[in-house]
């Protein structure tokens, strides 16, 4: 199994490989690995300003101002409200970050592998997972900006030109299908954490599934082969627990959790950043769950999307709403310094009813990721999914119904319904497929991206965002500092 236990403990050292001797290049695949740990480890990052851009800018997190706490200069709200600019907030140069850190680190562990003519066992293979993770950076870019940068190993020194989103895509399919030869087909504890062919296929689906919106050409028909090619590759299956997939213990084998396709491997020792529960939890739950601090009660989600999730579904029980227990097992009781009340029981209230004062038990919180009791620090040891075998066929259901094929959608979509305890349905819509997707994949961060695919995002309208936003919102605003930075960078237009 790889883990960034490793990757980090070997730094990526400064030797041309094409200078060094045969005797100092590294001589098995295992040996390889250690060289590229910087692309790995930067998944890290995804965590950070990605989903925090992501999920609150959809209709499935609200991080409302809470009295003193969560005001951040109004960042929250122009995420929420889709009146960010290319200044604020800071997650949008996160992002950025994210994905040209993730690429520079590719880009040079690249250089390095390509850097000589030794034939060893393994390299080739190592060449082609570091292929899969640059396109991965690159679709996350492609994604929020559009059109970027396209760095490679081989790119001269100085200001790189801007290419379109057209171009990025072009780059991220054709990185991925030459990989894919090279890459691994077994699911195993051994490739757990590395980039697969069912990875590679996984993203190629997802890519397929956004042409539309990337370049304005649908690809149904690819995007619906992509999914068959992890679907037949047998590799895969959907956890009979939906639960097991977030639990403390995802991080088993992948022959134990096979649902999870593409993980970061987080922990509270090596690779941190997974720290829902402090983001999510009432102050007063401390003691509840013997953390190692006091949470920030920050991240929720409004009423509208809490009850898209019908009283029979299993997956309603990733929210925490009603009275909270403390370790007595009596309701928790505080004092809210937002509304002047004393004694006041901690029972959270799916309704936020104010984005700029709202009371500290306001808003459904999320336990989807298992909540690690009794931890020491604020990272958990819960793997972070950013692709689950769940998606793969849900993406083939959507590809499908496109494509008017009803009768392969409509038994996926009912495979996922009836995992969550839910009814099959006898027939299916694209709003069907929508809100399934939504129930089944809220707080990973696929929000956004769907509801843009579906027309939902600039002209959707749900609790605190405007009525009618025009569509340029479906890209971010390249962020000022790389304006200033980059001569060569254009602003996304509306901005």
């Amino acid at each position: 199994m790889l883990t960034l236990v490793a990757l980090n403990a070997c730094n990526l050292d400064s030797k041309v490989y094409d200078r060094a001797s045969a005797e100092d290049f590294p001589k098995n695949e295992a040996e390889f690995l250690a060289t590229v740990g910087g692309a790995y480890s930067s998944l890290g990052g995804y965590i950070g300003s990605p989903f925090e851009l992501f999920g609150p800018s959809a209709d499935e997190i609200v991080v409302p101002t809470r009295g003193p706490d969560w005001d951040d200069q109004g960042s929250w709200r122009s995420i929420q409200q889709h009146t960010w600019t290319a200044d604020r907030p800071g997650q949008l140069n996160g992002v950025w970050d994210f994905g040209y850190g993730g690429v520079t680190n590719a880009n040079l562990a690249v250089a390095r592998l390509k850097g000589t003519t030794l034939v060893v066992p393994g390299k080739d293979l190592i060449l082609a997972e570091v292929r899969v993770l640059r396109a991965f950076y690159y679709y996350v870019l492609c994604d929020a900006f559009g059109n970027v940068p396209l760095i490679t190993e081989d790119t001269p020194a100085g200001n790189p030109a801007q290419s379109t989103r057209a171009q990025v895509f072009a780059f991220i399919e054709s990185e991925l299908k030459a990989a894919l030869p090279l890459l691994r087909t077994e699911n195993t504890s051994e490739t757990y954490g590395r980039m697969t062919k069912g990875i590679a296929n996984g993203l190629l689906a997802k890519l397929y599934l956004n042409s539309q919106v990337f370049t304005g050409t649908a690809r149904w028909s690819e995007a619906l082969a992509a999914c068959d090619a992890v679907i037949n590759s047998g590799q895969y299956r959907l956890n009979p627990n939906f639960q097991d997939n977030f639990s403390v213990g995802n991080r088993n084998s992948a022959a134990a959790k096979a649902e999870n396709m593409f993980i970061i491997p987080t922990d509270k020792v090596n690779q941190g950043g997974l720290n829902f529960q402090y983001r999510t939890l009432h102050y007063g739950q401390q003691a509840t769950y013997r953390l190692a601090s006091s949470p920030w009660n920050g991240f929720c989600t409004i009423a509208e999307f809490y009850n898209s999730f019908p009283d029979g579904d299993i997956r309603k029980r990733m929210w925490l709403v009603g009275p909270q227990p403390g370790p007595d097992g009596k309701t928790i009781i505080y004092n809210d310094a937002v509304t002047g009340e004393s004694g006041v029981e901690l029972n959270f209230n799916p309704e936020v009813g104010s984005l700029t004062r709202a009371n500290q038990r306001a808003g459904a919180r999320s336990q989807k990721y298992e909540i690690q009791v009794g931890n020491n620090v604020n990272d958990q040891d819960n793997h972070f999914a950013i692709m689950r075998y769940a998606d793969v066929l849900l993406m083939k259901a959507e590809a499908a119904f496109r494509l008017g094929q009803a009768g392969v959608a409509v038994p996926l979509i009912n495979e996922i319904r009836t995992r969550a305890g839910l009814a099959a349905l006898a027939s299916l819509s694209l709003d069907d497929i929508l809100a399934e997707r939504g129930r089944e994949f809220a707080w990973e961060s696929l929000r956004r991206n769907d509801l843009i695919r579906f027309d939902k995002f600039a002209n959707g309208v749900w609790q605190f965002k405007p009525r009618g936003a025009s569509k340029h919102v479906e890209l971010f605003p390249i962020p000022t500092q790389q304006l200033a930075r980059n001569p060569n960078l254009k602003q996304n237009p509306g901005y």
